[in-house]
């Protein structure tokens, strides 16, 4: 090719290159002069939901023993043998009841000696009556007798005494447990015959966290479930409270009273204890509205179109919402979906994330 034509197809390739490169880079700085308008002019879109205020219900929960609302370990009073084992494990005794009878052949003939001796010594003394207004007794022959029968009348009380420490009674209603004692044994007052437990009512006792101590009283309302029957829930009442804080523990011993009319709970069972303590009144949002940053838990609040951002503090999770404590009234439309492009002042479209108002803590 000869060099003319070379020199005049270079130059107009230059000339196509450089208009190229002016025309891409007017086009360029159109679309980066034309952005921010585009981005400016346009309203974010947020689903919001207003503000609703719940109680505070704290749920504690503690392990509980159960003891019968009374408990008797028999002794008897004397030593003996014994001569009758009355009950059998697991049987309903009434309070009287003999349960356990000791040898009282001798303590027998004791009451009979005693008997007699007090009844010569009242004889004694109405004859001596009768010969006072005569003359023929003298007063103070008169007043010996009547120290005579009043001394023979004690010991035929220590006798009677005497026989019915040799049989062991119920003291009052109840179930007794197992025995170890057999007719035949020699017993002395150290040797355990068995328990009485009244299981009509049961008493559990638990340890409740230092902070909920001011919080109850006598007379609450508590849920109960035994391990032995985990699908019956039981209601009682707290029926006490120890008077200090257990300085090792941090708790407080407390007693819950429950009917137990069908005396199917065993003392010493174990138990699931629940109480509710309700506290103030919070503002009620959904776990997705909480954003967390280096400064905090906040929320956006739209007011006026415009969002806000306020932080706040959580008190208590539940079930997919938050009991938070801030600056919020209710009723206020808080932000559920579209937080990720919101900032402070920006204008926004709102519409209702649901309908109707979310469920408020139980």
């Amino acid at each position: 090719m000869p060099l003319r034509s070379q020199v005049a197809l270079t130059f107009v390739l230059a000339v196509a290159l450089v208009g190229g490169w002016l025309l891409l880079a007017g086009g360029t700085e159109d679309a980066r002069s034309d952005g921010p308008k585009r981005k400016g002019s346009a309203t974010t879109l947020v689903l919001v939901e207003p503000v609703h205020h719940a109680v505070d219900t704290v749920v504690v929960r503690a392990i509980g023993t159960g003891e019968a609302l009374k408990s008797a370990s028999l002794y008897p009073s004397v030593a003996g043998e014994v001569v009758e084992v009355a009950f059998r494990a697991e049987q309903h005794v009434k309070k009287g009841a003999a349960l356990l009878r000791l040898d009282d052949k001798h303590q027998r003939l004791a009451v009979r000696l005693a008997a007699v001796a007090e009844k010569e010594t009242l004889r004694q003394l109405k004859r001596l009556e009768k010969l006072i207004p005569s003359g023929a007794a003298s007063l103070s022959r008169l007043e010996t007798a009547q120290t005579n029968l009043e001394s023979a009348s004690l010991r035929l009380d220590q006798a009677r005494a005497a026989l019915q420490d040799r049989t062991v009674y119920a003291p009052f209603d109840g179930v007794i447990g197992l025995t170890d004692v057999e007719k035949g044994d020699r017993v002395s007052a150290s040797t355990l015959i068995a328990t009485l437990d009244d299981r009509s009512v049961i008493l559990v006792e638990f340890n409740l966290p230092e902070e909920y101590a001011d919080r109850i009283k006598t007379g609450d309302a508590v849920s109960l479930r035994s391990w032995t029957m985990l699908d019956r829930e039981m209601q009682g009442t707290i029926k006490t409270s120890d008077s200090r804080i257990d300085p090792v523990t941090r708790s407080l011993r407390v007693k819950a009273r429950v009917n137990a009319p069908d005396e199917s709970i065993r003392p010493g069972t174990s138990f699931q204890v629940r109480l509710n303590f309700k506290g103030r009144e919070y503002p009620l949002v959904r776990e997705v509205a909480v954003l967390w940053s280096r400064d905090g838990a906040s929320v956006w609040r739209i007011a006026q179109d415009r969002a806000e951002k306020v932080f706040v503090k959580i008190i208590r999770r539940d079930r997919g919402m938050i009991l938070i404590d801030g600056p919020l009234q209710a009723g206020d439309a808080i932000v559920v979906e579209g937080v990720q492009g919101l900032r402070i002042g920006k204008k926004v479209k709102t519409a209702p994330f649901v309908d109707g108002k979310p469920e408020p803590q139980s």
